[in-house]
C-alpha cells in the first residue's frame, strides 16, 4: 500500500500540463534492470528504479546508502552479488521516502544497521498525509526502521574509507542526510539535489525552500571541482552543476517572495511563470513549473497548504 500510494506522488501528471515524464520511476518491478558504474575504487552507483543507490565494498563488508524501494531489494542484492558484495553492514537513509528508504528491511533482516538523521526515523513511525499528491502514507514496518540516529553529524571509518554524515537544517524534508565520501571524494544528496528535475520541497513535514541555500552552501564549500555529485534522482553531477541548480533554486524563490510581497495571489505568481528559463531542462510530471511555484510559496507563506496539481 505505501508504495502504491508513493507511485501516486511519483506518476502524478496535471491534466493541462505538457511536460516530460521523468525516467528512473519503473514500476515494472519483474523486468527491472538494474545499472552500474563505478565512481571509485570500491565505490558503485547502482539503479534500477527511485532513488539512487551508492554501495561501497571492501575489506569490511558493505554499505549502501540509500537501498531504493522494497520490491528492488532483491535485484539490488543480485546485482551486489555480481559484484563481489560482503556482507551489506550498514544502510544510510537520506530521507524517509520510500523510493530512497524502502529496501532497508530486505537488508536490516541480514543483519545490517540501518542509519539515518533522528526526524527521518520519527517521520517513518508516522502517518503522514500529502495534499500536494492527494495520499496518505501509513507508518513504515518496524522491520525498517533506522536503528542508529543522529543529530548533526555522525563519521564512520569503513573500507578505508572516511564516511561523513551529515544534516544542516529542513530542506527537501526535516530529516535529511547528506552523504561525503572523503577518499573517493564522492557526495551524495539525496533529493536536495535532483538533477535536471524540479525539487519537491515536503512542506508536510518540515521541508522549507529557505533550507535548500545553506545546505547546499555546506556541500559547495566542502568539495571541489573533481567531486562526483550523486544526486537523489538523475545522473552524477558536478560542482558547477550542483551550483547552477542552487541558481535556479535561488531565482525562483526570489520571484515567489516578491509577488508574495506585493500582495499578489499564487494564482496570479504562477501566471507570472517565475520558472520559465528552467523548464525545458526541469519540468516533468513529477514536479512541473507550478507544482515547484506553489511548494515555494506554501514554503515562505504557511499558506494554500491545500494546493495541489489538476489532475
Amino acid at each position: 500500500m505505501k508504495n502504491l500510494l508513493l507511485a501516486a506522488l511519483l506518476f502524478a501528471v496535471p491534466a493541462c500540463a505538457q511536460v516530460r515524464v521523468a525516467d528512473g520511476f519503473s514500476t515494472d518491478w519483474a523486468n527491472l534492470k538494474m545499472d552500474s558504474r563505478e565512481l571509485a575504487p570500491n565505490l558503485y552507483l547502482l539503479h534500477g528504479s527511485g532513488g539512487n543507490t551508492v554501495a561501497s565494498i571492501g575489506i569490511d563488508g558493505a554499505l549502501l546508502v540509500d537501498p531504493s524501494f522494497a520490491e528492488v531489494a532483491p535485484k539490488l542484492k543480485a546485482a551486489l552479488h555480481e559484484m563481489g558484495m560482503a556482507p551489506v553492514r550498514y544502510v544510510i537513509d537520506t530521507h524517509y521516502h520510500s523510493d530512497h528508504s524502502g529496501g532497508n528491511g530486505a537488508f536490516a533482516k541480514d543483519g545490517a544497521v540501518v542509519i539515518a538523521q533522528e526526524n527521518c526515523r520519527k517521520r517513518m513511525t508516522e502517518t503522514l498525509h500529502s495534499a500536494f499528491w492527494g495520499s496518505t502514507t501509513p507508518p513504515s514496518p518496524a522491520a525498517e526502521l533506522p536503528t542508529l540516529t543522529y543529530d548533526r553529524r555522525l563519521t564512520l571509518e569503513f573500507n578505508g574509507e572516511e564516511v561523513t554524515l551529515f544534516h544542516n537544517q529542513p530542506s527537501h524534508t526535516d530529516g535529511d542526510t547528506i552523504v561525503y565520501f572523503h577518499k573517493a571524494n564522492v557526495v551524495h544528496m539525496g533529493d536536495i539535489f535532483v538533477n535536471n528535475l524540479f525539487p519537491y520541497i515536503d512542506v508536510g513535514v518540515g521541508g522549507k525552500v529557505d533550507g535548500y541555500l545553506p545546505v547546499i552552501d555546506e556541500v559547495l564549500a566542502t568539495i571541489d571541482d573533481k567531486t562526483q555529485v550523486v544526486p537523489g534522482h538523475g545522473p552524477v553531477a558536478t560542482k558547477q552543476q550542483l551550483r547552477a541548480y542552487r541558481e535556479m533554486i535561488q531565482t525562483v524563490r526570489d520571484r515567489v517572495a516578491a509577488g508574495v510581497a506585493s500582495g499578489k495571489t499564487l494564482e496570479e505568481i504562477m501566471a507570472s511563470h517565475p520558472t520559465k528559463e528552467f523548464d525545458a531542462q526541469d519540468a516533468t510530471n513529477r514536479v512541473d513549473g507550478d507544482g515547484f511555484v506553489a511548494m515555494v510559496y506554501q514554503s515562505l507563506t504557511g499558506k494554500r497548504l491545500d494546493w495541489h496539481p489538476v489532475k
